[in-house]
């Protein structure tokens, strides 16, 4: 899942804070635009495969320990969701591979 933000920066081309574009795959820093000289420090395509790759791979070791919170928490909301959610996640895993590999492409 690719996503924007705003935020204001220090830029050390215009030498002052400037309003930069920051643009994240998944949890991972991908690139950021100052907006007013439009000076970009991107982040190479192998580091970021490689970070999203161990970033998955903690999600997934870690779901057993989440999913039993949920339990806990609230055992009739989690029973309920669980059908839907067994149903769509491999289409929501799939769609945010297809989104970094398309953000990859561009």
């Amino acid at each position: 899942m690719t996503s924007k933000m705003e935020a204001e920066l220090f830029c050390l081309h215009c030498n002052r804070d400037t309003p930069h574009v920051v643009k994240y795959v998944g949890n991972t820093l991908k690139s950021v635009k100052c907006t007013e000289c439009g000076s970009e420090i991107e982040i190479k395509r192998e580091k970021l495969l490689e970070k999203y790759a161990v970033d998955f791979i903690e999600r997934i070791l870690t779901k057993p320990y989440r999913m039993t919170k949920e339990l806990e928490g609230d055992i009739t909301k989690f029973i309920l969701s669980l059908p839907i959610r067994i149903i769509t996640k491999p289409y929501r895993i799939a769609k945010e591979v297809e989104n970094i590999i398309k953000k990859e492409q561009d």
